[in-house]
């Protein structure tokens, strides 16, 4: 049996938005070091900042896909502020 590889550790990806040349870039790093400045990859500039995302859980993980539209983004499955 092969081991498995290095890079088969789950790591989020983040945005970023460079505040020089406006654009949105996405980085894989570890949570600890999400809000550590990104380098832009348009610019090269060290002038961004860490967006708010999505979340997306991985299909069988056991619990609700916020992301997908299906469920109105509400943790009770409706597009409410939660007043079950």
């Amino acid at each position: 049996m092969t081991s498995p590889a290095r890079y088969a550790v789950a790591m989020p990806v983040y945005e970023y938005f460079c505040q020089d040349c406006r654009s949105v870039f996405e980085v894989l790093r570890p949570m600890a070091e999400r809000e550590l400045t990104a380098v832009c990859p348009m610019c090269e500039s060290r002038s961004s900042m860490p967006l708010v995302s999505r979340v997306a859980l991985r299909a069988g993980s056991g619990a609700a896909d916020f992301a997908s539209g299906s469920g109105g983004g509400c943790a009770c499955g409706g597009a409410c502020s939660c007043a079950n």
